[in-house]
């Protein structure tokens, strides 16, 4: 089958990168973080399969975001036939993964269906964070057991102590610097990334039995329930452990699973490992700061991380440790680890790190941003630093991580994680549970709340997140705001015709805000020339970020005046006819 055209045209140092892996045949692109190494990727497979040197592709990648967005972008932009393969997936979207042309998985899921793997004959190879390839890491694994003709690696740093590995295993490394003129422009002051912990089948029911059970309760007994789960996912198990031990309320509410709380398969710091192996990917760094909320968990990642040879200093407030004595350990040339609860967010001047860890998440706009403005600004010596997320997928603790990014770009400050992996997170958060009920019919918020079994504020607050992010859209009607999913106008017209009939007499004054920030509209105009006009605007914008409109209503001889307002993006025609007919319609 001929491959769809590019909708993408690569800059002058991805060509030269993509020239210099071609005639390489195996070989390992060293590139700042921001600079585009996965369109590198796709255009080197697209050559591959092209001149038939190659018939189908693997590409690995460390999670399940990271896969999911890597499959979008190499068939959005790239056109190549490429699917999504992980363990998340159900058995019959597995079986057709593996019949892409270009097969976007995590390596556990390849080591775990090893047979199936071989049966398809994969004779090329991009290795995505490839400084992983090392140990009994399952990278290592895969390009150990099956011989790729055609390699390619990529990754913003090669550690060291890896370089040996990295090469014997994928090929010869080449990078690119940050001072480079052509890239500099595009490399943000430091690199944002997320990290997966995973939740092992023990815990996972932990967590559904709790959740299974604030689902079901109200009032405080339901808001202390929330707190036991995110103690859970966001911190681990011993501080769950810790607040059951401490609270008479909390172990009346959690009555009945002490047997899985106190589980020795249930482990206390759940996140410890992904931890570890951010430190090893990061090797070089000089300071680490890490984010811990719960002090329990903070001594408890202390003890471990000496144990592996690192020097901490523990940062827990004047209650915990003395706070002199701690922030002078903490400089120390040796401690290479400071653990801090929220005692090291403001008012404490704690030394420059170059990579910051956030283990804890919160979704307070000034809590988060304290915490990356201890990354100051690049050195000379290390011009990008890093900030890492590590978030249990599947958990609330997705929800805390996007909202805390969410907050924080309301704020003014940009966290540079990309789009695509916020919308491979919103997949696996709470906020899809708001989502699909609305793929049935469109409803008001209240009927939404109390479908779900939820506060209305927060099915609300869950609303305009998705409504900022381009997921729903909402038309006014008589049971108020109606929500709707963005990409199915036609449910709206489907259960809400009468909501979209414009009134032939009716005439608006419409303003649409651009991506730009620019206001741009037309005076007051009959429904058929306020369409033609808004396609004309559309077309121009690309996409509106808010719709204003008001619309004059003859009735008995008096004209009225109403005033509506779209706070989603429009950016397609179907869209924008359904918001049309609804600000012309009498509703």
């Amino acid at each position: 089958m001929p491959l769809r055209r590019p909708r993408i045209k690569p800059r002058t140092y991805q060509v030269e990168a993509l020239e210099w892996a071609l005639k390489q045949e195996q070989s390992v692109l060293c590139m700042p973080t921001g600079t585009g190494k996965t369109i590198v990727a796709g255009l080197w497979i697209r050559r591959l399969l092209e001149a038939r040197k190659a018939r189908k592709a693997l590409v690995l990648e460390p999670t399940r975001f990271l896969v999911e967005q890597t499959s979008k972008v190499l068939r959005e932009l790239l056109g190549l036939d490429a699917r999504p393969l992980h363990g998340s997936l159900p058995r019959p979207e597995r079986e057709r993964a593996w019949g892409g042309e270009v097969v976007v998985a995590t390596p556990e899921i390849i080591v775990s269906e090893w047979e199936r793997f071989k049966e398809e004959g994969f004779d090329a190879l991009v290795v995505d964070e490839c400084h992983h390839t090392t140990g009994q890491d399952p990278y290592k694994q895969v390009v150990q057991r099956h011989f790729f003709p055609y390699r390619l690696g990529l990754t913003a740093h090669v550690p060291p102590g890896r370089k040996k590995e990295i090469e014997e295993y994928i090929g010869r490394i080449r990078c690119w610097s940050w001072e480079h003129p052509e890239i500099a422009r595009y490399v943000p002051p430091y690199a944002a990334e997320i990290y997966e912990a995973e939740l092992n089948p023990v815990e996972y029911k932990l967590y559904t039995e709790i959740e299974s059970r604030w689902e079901s309760t109200r009032g405080r007994n339901r808001a202390l329930l929330g707190l036991a789960l995110r103690w859970l996912v966001r911190d681990g198990a011993e501080s769950l452990r810790e607040s059951y031990e401490r609270s008479r309320r909390i172990r009346a509410l959690l009555s009945g699973l002490e047997e899985l709380i106190f589980h020795p398969d249930v482990r206390p710091a759940h996140k410890l490992g992904a931890l570890n192996r951010v430190l090893l990917d990061h090797e070089g760094y000089e300071k680490a700061i890490v984010f811990i909320d719960r002090v329990v968990i903070a001594r408890l990642v202390s003890k471990a991380l000496e144990g592996w040879g690192h020097r901490t200093a523990l940062i827990l407030g004047r209650r915990q440790v003395e706070p002199r004595a701690a922030l002078e350990r903490a400089r120390r040339r040796g401690v290479d680890v400071i653990i801090s609860t929220s005692a090291g967010e403001e008012g404490i001047d704690l030394p420059e790190a170059d990579l910051l860890i956030v283990w804890s998440h919160t979704s307070s706009p000034l809590r988060f941003i304290q915490r990356l403005g201890r990354l100051l600004r690049p050195s000379p010596r290390r011009p990008q630093k890093a900030v890492v997320f590590i978030v249990t997928p599947d958990t609330v603790d997705v929800d805390s991580l996007i909202d805390g990014l969410s907050q924080a770009a309301k704020a003014g400050v940009h966290v540079p994680v990309e789009t695509d992996t916020v919308r491979a997170l919103i997949e696996k958060s709470r906020h899809r549970r708001l989502l699909e009920p609305l793929y049935t019919r469109p409803m008001p918020s209240d009927m939404l709340a109390q479908l779900l079994g939820a506060p209305r504020e927060r099915v609300e607050a869950g609303l305009r997140w998705l409504q900022e992010h381009g997921y729903v859209a909402y038309i006014y009607t008589p049971l108020g705001k109606t929500y709707f999913p963005a990409d199915r106008p036609d449910l709206a017209m489907r259960y809400h015709g009468d909501s979209l009939t414009p009134d032939p007499l009716a005439t608006a004054t419409v303003r649409v805000q651009c991506d730009d920030g620019e206001w741009k509209g037309m005076r007051q105009s009959p429904y058929t020339r306020a369409v033609t006009i808004l396609r004309r605007l559309l077309e121009r914008c690309r996409r509106f970020k808010t719709v204003k409109a008001s619309v004059f209503f003859v009735d008995r001889g008096l004209v009225r005046m109403k005033t509506r307002t779209y706070s989603f993006p429009v950016e397609n025609y179907d869209l924008l006819e359904v918001v049309a007919r609804n600000v012309y319609t009498r509703v």
